[in-house]
């Protein structure tokens, strides 16, 4: 059966449902019958009750105690807002009558919704899902963006949450509850998945999607934290898109170069969406976006289902998750003794030794703060980080170094003033103290600070890690042993091949844990991630002997930043310079550190810059100098920063870059909780 198609001058509509989503619904539909854009007829509410409460709101509008069929017979169009369980049966009531507009989800499955929409097409009427997120500003301004950019985007990445204190009561499934992420995976990419993986908790839900031709998705929704977000960020080699929804704004990069657009932060898009479906009450049996809500409601469907069976495990002795760590530097080696009480471990080093490269690299300051005053997030990151390393490394931090941080009276860019009010404001553990003469030249100098900071002694560090890792019947040391590539399985599983002593290996984990520093992008190539574009430094420290020294750090900031630490270990200091220390800087294509050649040492330079302010080095005796690569996020707005990223690839793959050795507990512990998560162990 079909009805003809009508004009109609002013669509008669009426609302069902007046609860958190109907009163927004209610609002928008007012101010359309106001401007004449159609005629609200009334509201149809569950109860006698709520009926009278609302008539007392608005006197002016019709309020019914339920649907009866009665009402139907002379409205053009529904709106359904009503509570979720009750949308399928409403629907099916609607049809036989009205156009019909409903709130997500239009069904519980994609098969039902496909039922809904052959019913309304069997009464030639429209049927729309209401998923205002495609209406919104941002998005659509996103979508456009990425069509120019001319192929789909290597990594897409939604966050929908709203705070952890508004979490519905247990039970609620956080799929059905944030089918939005799933509308808009599907407008960025209606490719069909390739494989697709899933875990949640009682209030959040993370999705990741591996689609055709490499490219991956990963979705989180839920209740989490204490602010709301709405956030897409879409990623190709040289492009980046990043919306936010709730300040309506759309960041765009390229190569390094950005724009912001401010879309405007009024919550418009129900109101677009409201209007877009009056304007097309009456034209006939039209389900606009059947197929984008029935793919939309599958991947639901698929998501809950694979969180529902839990993750995939490697088939092996124990039913353990398997974890592998790459790198045997403090992150990767703290992540892998962290991890060992749960899961299965294998760390990958490729030299014969621990902490070699980055950790060996570092004049391995126990920090406190003091090194970012232009950075808060940095600060803020060090002071949470400190017990953790402290309640797992107390014994390998020597505390009789007398720790100094100076400004300096050379400088222009920090002044007395405002370094102190940043240690105030962050509750530092300072006394202002004559400058040493005997180490600095107080002259030049606009104040002197001795602080609460230590020195890591890294040689205690590394017999500790490794006593740890090789006692440990979970952990599987591998040294000499490289990771050369990669592949995600079908089940979720990451096959790996090794190359190590015994020859070449192939083995299968759950997770992936890369922690190699400068091949922080090794991850991404293995899996088909996307590249993060990085600033690769070669990077020079000189190592002097101070006979007869005192065991001190002294830290100039602005000099341009100088700094002479002792090591914890006899009479031996580590000298660095801001601009000295750099023999060459690249940003690569591949994302991974070029092949440097033969660096020429400048400890020289070092020497020459350090002597501005220290005369102490008149009589220190050149020992070595330790030369390597510091990674650092290429096009960083922060330049004093150095706050530690651990970044979710999403497939049980994380990376870590890490900046500062005491930051490595806590790190460590922010994956091992998300990998709980994911292997069900909480």
């Amino acid at each position: 059966m079909s009805r003809p198609t009508r004009p109609l001058k002013r669509p008669r509509v009426l609302m069902v449902g007046a609860g958190a989503f109907g009163r927004q619904h209610l609002d928008e539909w007012r101010a359309l019958h106001h401007e004449g854009v159609v005629e609200l007829v009334g509201v149809v509410v569950r109860s006698a009750e709520h009926a009278l409460a609302l008539a007392r709101q608005h006197p002016a509008l019709a309020v019914h105690a339920g649907l009866e069929t009665a009402l139907l017979s002379d409205v053009d169009a529904v709106d359904i807002a009503a509570p979720t369980d009750q949308h399928e049966a409403l629907v099916a009531q609607c049809l036989p009558h009205a156009d019909v507009l409903c709130e997500k989800p239009l069904a519980r499955s994609a098969a039902r919704a496909r039922a809904l929409f052959a019913l309304a097409r069997r009464h030639g009427r429209q049927l729309q899902a209401c998923h205002n997120y495609l209406h919104h500003p941002a998005v659509i301004a996103l979508l456009e963006e990425a069509r120019l950019v001319g192929s789909p985007p290597q990594s897409i990445r939604l966050h929908l949450t709203n705070p952890a204190e508004r979490a519905p009561p247990p039970g609620t499934c956080p799929f059905e509850e944030w089918l939005h992420a799933f509308y808009l995976l599907q407008a960025i990419d209606d490719r069909a998945p390739r494989a697709l993986l899933a875990w949640r908790t009682a209030t959040t839900a993370a999705v990741s999607v591996a689609l055709p031709g490499g490219s991956k998705a990963q979705l989180t929704v839920g209740w989490q934290g204490i602010g709301r977000q709405r956030t897409i960020e879409l990623a190709w080699p040289e492009h980046l898109l990043r919306a936010d929804l709730d300040d309506g704004q759309l960041l765009l990069q390229r190569r390094g170069r950005s724009e912001r657009r401010l879309l405007g932060r009024t919550p418009v898009s129900l109101g677009l969406q409201l209007r877009a479906f009056a304007n097309r009450i009456g034209d006939g049996c039209d389900t606009v976006g059947e197929q984008s809500v029935v793919d939309a409601l599958k991947l639901m469907e698929r998501a809950r289902d694979a969180a529902d069976r839990g993750p995939a495990t490697s088939p092996s002795r124990t039913d353990r998750p398997r974890v592998l760590v790459v790198g045997g530097g403090v992150f990767g080696a703290t992540c892998a003794v962290e991890l060992a009480s749960e899961h299965q471990v294998v760390i990958a080093e490729r030299h014969d030794r621990l902490l070699t490269e980055a950790s060996w690299l570092n004049q391995w300051r126990h920090h406190s703060g003091f090194h970012y005053p232009r950075s808060l997030e940095t600060i803020e990151e060090v002071r949470a980080a400190k017990a953790d390393f402290e309640s797992v490394y107390e014994s390998a931090i020597a505390r009789d170094v007398t720790a100094y941080y100076a400004v300096s009276a050379l400088g222009h860019e920090i002044t007395r003033e405002r370094y102190l009010a940043v240690c105030d404001a962050n509750h530092l553990n300072y006394r202002i103290v004559d400058a040493p003469a005997d180490i600095v030249y107080p002259e030049r100098l606009r104040v002197c600070l001795h602080t609460d900071e230590a020195v890591v002694r890294i040689d205690k560090l590394s017999r500790l890690l490794g006593r740890r890792l090789r006692g440990h019947r979970a952990i599987d040391l591998r040294m000499a042993t490289t990771v050369t590539g990669g592949r995600l399985l079908a089940d979720g599983r990451k096959e790996v091949r090794l190359l190590g002593p015994d020859g070449r290996r192939t083995e299968s984990f759950d997770f992936v844990v890369n922690a190699t520093y400068a091949g922080t992008n090794a991850i991404a190539r293995w899996f088909g991630f996307p590249l993060r574009p990085m600033r690769f430094d070669l990077l020079e420290m000189a190592m002097f002997s101070i006979p007869k020294a005192d065991r001190f750090m002294m830290t100039i900031l602005d000099g341009p930043f100088t700094s002479l630490t002792h090591t914890g270990v006899g009479d031996r200091f580590m000298l660095s310079h801001i601009h000295q220390s750099i023999l060459a800087s690249q940003v690569t294509a591949s994302g991974l550190p070029p092949r440097w050649g033969v660096p020429r040492s400048n400890r020289d330079g070092l020497l020459a810059h350090g002597l501005r302010y220290l005369p102490i080095l008149e009589r220190a005796v050149f020992v070595e100098s330790r030369i390597g690569v510091r990674t650092v996020e290429a096009y960083s707005e922060d330049f004093d920063g150095r706050p530690t990223v651990v970044t979710a690839h999403g497939f049980g793959c994380w990376s870590v870059l890490g900046g500062k050795i005491i930051t490595a507990v806590g790190n460590a512990r922010e994956i091992v909780r998300a990998i709980q998560r994911e292997s069900g162990v909480v």
